[in-house]
């Protein structure tokens, strides 16, 4: 982080002649398991990673908001109240989000210089758009002098997205990213946002992130139609269940999955299976941490890969080489697509003692016809880390 600190309060002070007044950091995540289960009111068990985003700022003492993208190489601005969901700017719409929401929850916000920069890859499934929203609003926080709680917190930044940028995403990226603690998961449940903190504690192995380089857009991919599918399946359920209270599809249990596939459609019978086995294993996840049963993980992650790509269809065959070539490895305990797929990452884990030769596996096999020659995946050991924050207040 102190590299990335570095260049983005120095492009600060070149741009507007002083250093910062509040400078922000927020995480990016990557997801244990628990897919597509979110907005569904499910259960996920995601960890902050040591990647972020950096988010500079000072007031203007105009009504102008003006800034700079470290990574995008561009500046954008607009004034107070001025927000355009469909601005030209890609990158800007998310600022402009959490601008837009604060606002018409009564937040007063006034003109402001910033710039950014991360770590977290775009696209990648590891939620580069959250870790912006949460850093924007965290700055937001300390340069106008108000403080809001964390859940509320996470479900504006959500609702920038779903709202203004028009992703309609669940809530465990802007929740883990405002909230995650360090070497600990966050076991949430996405529908009353309860939650609890998990140690993460395997002992002898470690957790590995793959960036498969296929990247996606989750505006234009397949997303929105799964959220749409899964509706259906929650109205089909709740038909034919009427004696029972299903309020979300956490209410389904895997034994009623054999009542509801006759009146399913055949594609929303497989998402709502996928939906509905994903809560068992998450909850079967948090027992393994509990009991440091790394095999049993292991096992989850496997299956929760093949219910992705079989069942949800949100997998690619750029993840599924590199799950086979994870499989093939000696070392490798489990490993599944993590994010919402269409390409990003794979999360895998794996015996200490064997990363190394895991990681030569993976460079000396992954070609991907798909992808230009020479593409390599890129590999990192998760460090889980804490949530959003302030790094300096000027």
């Amino acid at each position: 982080m102190a590299s990335l600190l570095k260049i983005v309060s120095s492009q600060y002070e070149a741009l507007f002649g002083t250093k910062a007044d509040v400078i922000a950091q927020a995480p990016g995540r990557v997801n244990l398991i628990g897919e597509h289960t979110d907005y569904t009111g499910g259960f996920v068990l995601p960890v902050a990673i040591d990647r972020n985003i950096i988010f500079a700022a000072s007031k203007s003492n105009s009504d102008v908001i003006e800034g700079y993208s470290v990574d995008f190489e561009g500046k954008a601005a607009c004034t107070v109240n001025n927000y355009d969901p469909a601005h030209e700017i890609g990158w800007f719409r998310y600022v402009l989000g959490v601008l837009d929401v604060l606002g018409k929850a009564g937040y007063e916000i006034g003109g402001f210089n910033f710039v950014f920069g991360g770590t977290v890859p775009i696209g990648s499934g590891l939620s580069s758009s959250a870790a912006l929203e949460t850093a924007v609003l965290t700055a937001m926080e300390a340069l106008f002098a108000f403080e809001i709680k964390d859940t509320l917190a996470a479900e504006l930044c959500q609702k920038a997205e779903n709202e203004f940028v028009g992703m309609n995403c669940g809530i465990m990226d802007q929740f883990i990213s405002r909230m995650g603690q360090k070497d600990h998961a966050l076991f949430i449940d996405c529908n009353d946002l309860s939650y609890q903190t998990i140690p993460v504690n395997l002992d002898g192995c470690d957790w590995l992130i793959i960036d498969s380089k296929k990247r996606r857009g989750l505006v234009d991919s397949e997303y929105n139609n799964r959220r749409k599918e899964c509706e259906q399946a929650l109205s089909i359920a709740q038909q034919i269940l009427p004696e029972r209270k299903i309020e979300t599809l956490q209410d389904v249990a895997v034994s009623d999955l054999p009542l509801l596939k006759p009146d399913c459609p055949k594609t929303v019978y497989m998402r709502v299976k996928h939906v509905v086995t994903e809560n068992d294993r998450v909850r079967s996840a948090v027992k393994s941490l509990d009991t440091g049963d790394s095999d049993l993980m292991g096992e989850l992650l496997y299956a929760s890969h093949a219910s992705l790509k079989d069942d949800f269809e949100v997998s690619c065959d750029e993840l599924d080489m590199l799950v086979d070539i994870l499989k093939d490895s000696d070392g490798v305990k489990g490993a599944r697509l993590t994010g919402a797929g269409f390409g990003g990452c794979v999360i895998a884990l794996v015996q200490t003692d064997s990363c190394k030769s895991v990681m030569a596996a993976i460079e000396s096999n992954y070609k991907p016809v798909s992808l230009p020659d020479g593409t390599k995946a890129e590999i990192w050991p998760v460090s889980i880390s804490d949530g959003a924050g302030m790094i300096e207040t000027n």
